[in-house]
């Protein structure tokens, strides 16, 4: 394997890693939020409840 090649793999893997931490980061705020806001009923009902 010749200098370029390892450079573009790396390139190349280095893209494909951000990418995935951008995914996994977006679909935690977004599920981190979604949990919350469904819990705010369920919270009222137990509040009612007492």
């Amino acid at each position: 394997m010749s200098h370029e090649e390892i450079l573009l793999y790396y390139k190349i893997f280095r893209v494909g890693l951000l990418a995935v931490v951008l995914y996994g980061i977006i679909a935690y705020v977004y599920f981190s939020k979604r949990s919350k806001t469904m819990e705010l009923p369920a919270r009222r009902m137990l509040e009612e409840n007492d």
